[in-house]
């Protein structure tokens, strides 16, 4: 019987040994994991760049819409659109009788006020020489004989007037080339009847020996410079062939609709490849004024309320908020409370709270 009893003390005590083991495993596997090393980037400010394609406009250097500055009908159309012409070559030829007679009317009363003028000069003339013996002519007569010559005088230079201005009015008869170009549109044929309100557009003239390409930058590259001031394009029309134009001018100023500025490039033509009213695909290579970092996409976290990086500070998270800028095909630029030397996490995510210790891969 005292056997008995110290067996089942015996099996007891086993059961209770493992009970005890049951109870240790769980707390052992519940341990909070070791954190996991993170690699690091270090901040070096370096030129910052980016390449940016964007469409532009290509117009001609000098474009002249041309009305006429007085009325009449066509006589003769000289030129056709395609053609090139000189700088003061004749385009058409208009046809006015009513303003050749008034031009010559106008000749007519030159010529009589001219006459008249000579004829109280001649008398004036006679009248200031006989006034040296006392007493042949009266002061009050020579006095209105100098008065009447002056008036003579006055009426004949208005006429002149008159007869250059009736004179340039007929000039205006024939319709010139304000410069080298070509004719790149006709809207009258012959006896059609043209005014000078400017309603009718006669002919318009372009000089495409050079090119305007005119590109809206966006505002945020207001800043940038362009590598050697030179970007490259295509258009449509000739499809793999790469072009160069040099940048000529920016308009200084944004505009209201579109938050960008006008960047003008130049392009020889002399071959006439390209035409106005193309588009160009241009490419910029643009370079900051001054160094900044870029860090890889993975090291900035966005979330909807912020846009941060996570930088060791003491071998503890610190989030430092940050604005990204250019975009590149591997970085992203990044601008903030950062400095050269700083250390940001390589792969960044919101589980690595600020104060937590991170161990740094080796």
């Amino acid at each position: 019987m005292k056997a008995l009893y110290t067996y089942l003390g015996l099996g007891m005590l086993l059961l209770a040994a493992c009970g005890s083991n049951e109870n240790k495993t769980p707390a052992a596997t519940t341990a909070a994991p070791a954190k996991q090393p993170v690699e690091v980037v270090e901040l070096k400010a370096d030129k910052v760049s980016n390449k940016l394609t964007l469409t532009g406009e290509i117009i001609p250097n000098d474009r002249a819409n041309i009305y006429a500055r007085t009325a009449g009908y066509v006589k003769d159309v000289k030129v056709d659109i395609g053609s090139k012409v000189r700088k003061g070559q004749v385009l058409c030829i208009l046809d006015a009788p009513e303003l050749k007679a008034g031009e010559a009317q106008s000749r007519s009363n030159s010529q009589g006020a001219y006459s008249k003028f000579q004829s109280s000069k001649s008398i004036y003339s006679r009248l200031l020489k006989a006034s040296k013996t006392p007493g042949a002519i009266s002061d009050n007569e020579l006095d209105i004989a100098r008065n009447q010559m002056k008036t003579d005088s006055s009426a004949y230079e208005a006429s002149k007037a008159a007869n250059q201005a009736n004179h340039a009015l007929e000039d205006y008869l024939v319709i010139r080339s304000p410069f080298n170009g070509v004719v790149t549109a006709r809207n009258i044929f012959k006896g059609d009847y043209v005014d000078n309100t400017g309603k009718i557009l006669l002919f318009t003239v372009e000089d495409n020996s050079l090119l305007r390409i005119q590109v809206p930058v966006p505002e945020a590259y207001n800043a940038t410079k362009i590598e050697d001031n030179q970007a490259s394009f295509t258009v449509a029309a000739l499809p793999g062939v790469v072009f160069k134009a040099n940048l000529a001018r920016k308009s200084e100023a944004i505009s209201s609709d579109t938050r960008s500025e006008i960047w003008e490039f130049n392009f020889p033509n002399q071959k006439s490849q390209l035409k106005p009213g193309m588009f160009a695909q241009i490419t910029l290579n643009l370079d900051r004024p001054a160094p900044g970092f870029t860090v890889p996409f993975k090291t900035v976290v966005t979330t909807q309320e912020r846009k941060f990086v996570v930088k060791l500070v003491d071998g503890k998270a610190k989030w430092v908020d940050v604005k990204t800028g250019f975009t590149g095909k591997e970085k992203v630029e990044v601008t903030g409370d950062l400095k050269d030397g700083d250390k940001l996490v390589k792969q960044a995510n919101e589980e690595m709270k600020e104060g937590t210790i991170l161990p740094v891969k080796q």
